[in-house]
């Protein structure tokens, strides 16, 4: 027979393991671009990380948008970018992506406010979401570098390389 302590500790964990389904179930109800296949990759929310709250536009959608990056774009990192605009590299991302946030920062605030960046969650700020599924998005972070599709968090020596950038490589942060 429980005692009172163990009945009552036995409901605590019953209501967080609940708590834990129900929060769970909102996030993928809430990131329609989630995979439903069971498939666990990279690009499934940070059930702890997800900071960002939803902005309302002049359309009253709610629409929502990643939190801010912290870190400071160097010159190498600036001129890595400039690199890319110029050869019309292209990173599609989701705003909940917890690896494109880590792939913005690397390159720092301003210049990642510079990236050919396609926002693909249906709810994101300036959400391209159609192209996305045009261009068989699947994975966050998506890079397309002279049509070919690379998937996952790169670091920025590795970008450099893929993208043929001879510039200044001497990047703040790594991966």
């Amino acid at each position: 027979m429980l005692t009172n302590l163990h009945l009552l500790r036995s409901v605590s964990a019953i209501g967080m393991a609940i708590g834990a389904v129900v929060t769970t179930i909102a996030t993928v109800q809430a990131n329609p671009m989630l995979p439903t296949n069971g498939n666990t990759t990279s690009a499934r929310p940070s059930l702890v990380n997800r900071t960002s709250k939803p902005a309302v536009n002049s359309n009253s959608k709610k629409t929502a948008s990643a939190p801010p990056i912290d870190t400071v774009s160097g010159a190498a990192e600036t001129a890595l970018v400039e690199h890319l605009i110029a050869n019309n590299v292209t990173f599609y991302g989701a705003y909940w992506c917890d690896h494109c946030q880590k792939q913005k920062s690397l390159f720092g605030a301003a210049a990642a406010a510079k990236l050919l960046y396609i926002e693909c969650a249906a709810d994101g700020e300036k959400s391209q979401r159609q192209l996305c599924k045009e261009k068989n998005i699947q994975m966050f972070p998506t890079w397309v570098i002279n049509g070919k599709y690379f998937t996952g968090s790169k670091d920025l020596q590795e970008i450099a390389k893929l993208t043929g950038y001879k510039g200044v490589m001497n990047f703040k942060y790594r991966k």
